[in-house]
């Protein structure tokens, strides 16, 4: 697997490949991740992920600092899943970076409570794009608000890369796999659990549901 930091040298070598299969990512790889890669691996084509903790989606900054980091055993996975390269560029890849604002429906998702979140996430996903050129990419359908406005974002801007997403991967229990679980404790991991328990029952049951129904399932929370 060929590992390149320096953008420059990545623009390069991606003018060596006819097509590019894409997984961009900020590290502490996981299943999920690697569900991405494999998909990724079903198509004729080069793959690539990149790693890099985006600091410009954080609206708190011990939470960008907490961030877990697991460099080098995020390069031993990718390899072992068949990654053909990855890209891991330092801070540098922000200098004179084209800032993206997110559009006003990102204030009716989790924006509203995370000002400036979504701007960074597109400004750097645009920045990537700009690099790695990409003939498709790769996002999980766990974050679910993120991909919506790659997607639009994307098409709006008649960007030539196609925007595929994959089923999230959850743990035995339940929880959406992330990054971040391994900051939870035991209760939360137990709420969490609950609340996907909680959310599935309903669904499964919409066409008999109540406002009487929902208030228990509520309550049980």
């Amino acid at each position: 697997m060929k590992i390149i930091t320096a953008y420059q040298e990545f623009k390069e070598f991606r003018n060596t490949l006819e097509s590019i299969s894409f997984v961009p990512t900020m590290g502490n790889l996981h299943k999920g991740h690697m569900t991405l890669i494999d998909k990724a691996k079903s198509y004729d084509a080069h793959v690539s992920a990149s790693i890099f903790i985006n600091p410009l989606q954080f609206n708190d900054t011990s939470d960008f600092n907490n961030y877990p980091k697991s460099l080098d055993d995020d390069i031993a996975l990718l390899s072992k899943h068949g990654c053909d390269s990855v890209f891991i560029p330092d801070s540098s890849i922000l200098e004179n970076i084209k800032e993206i604002k997110a559009p006003d429906t990102a204030l009716y998702l989790c924006g509203m409570n995370r000002p400036g979140h979504f701007d960074g996430v597109l400004t750097i996903v645009n920045k990537l794009f700009e690099i790695t050129k990409p003939t498709r990419s790769f996002f999980g359908k766990k974050d679910f608000q993120q991909l919506t406005l790659i997607k639009n974002f994307v098409k709006e801007n008649n960007l030539p890369v196609e925007i595929i997403s994959v089923d999230t991967v959850r743990e035995l229990n339940g929880l959406a796999m992330s990054s971040r679980n391994n900051r939870l404790s035991e209760s939360d991991r137990e709420k969490a659990s609950k609340l996907y328990e909680t959310l599935s029952l309903i669904k499964d049951n919409s066409n008999k549901l109540s406002n009487e129904i929902i208030n228990k399932h509520k309550d049980d929370l």
